[in-house]
Parts: structure tokens; sequence; C-alpha cells
């Protein structure tokens, strides 16, 4: 499964979790009651294990995941346009 690290940030928006802290190219995200941040690397895809670890860390099913990142792919963020 093919997953930005876009799509996993909207994804964790989506679970109640907000941006802590940037360093680099490495973003967390936390939410109370996590035992630790998801740290999502900006890349363009991130491979299956870094998605399979954030989706235990976010204490979410495979099948829940595949039908938040449905959501988040029916539903791209709007770019807004200067006038």
């Amino acid at each position: 499964m093919k997953v930005t690290w876009q799509e996993l940030r909207a994804i964790c928006l989506m679970l109640g979790c907000v941006e802590s802290r940037t360093k680099g190219d490495h973003l967390a995200m936390a939410r109370p009651g996590m035992a630790r941040p998801v740290i999502i690397k900006m890349d363009n895809d991130l491979g299956e294990d870094i998605v399979r670890s954030n989706m235990h860390t976010l204490g979410v099913s495979r099948k829940e995941f595949e039908q938040l990142l449905a959501r988040v792919r029916r539903h791209p963020r709007r770019k807004h346009r200067k006038h």
C-alpha cells in the first residue's frame, strides 16, 4: 500500500492527533493517551513497515486505516488560489 506523508498526516489529524514537533524531515504527531508519537518522514512514498508501525501506534486496524485512507483520497485538501 503506497501512502504519502501528506495522506498519513491527514489520517492522524482525523484521529485527533496534532503536530507536536518537526525535526529535519520528520514530523511528530501526538494525541493524549498515545504511548508515543507517530513519526512521519516527509517523503513521497512511505514504506509498508513505516505505515504498519504507525497504524499500531495509532491503534487502528488495517481495514480501518484503509477506510480512512480512502476518505482522504476522495477529499484531498483543496489548495487556495491567490487572487
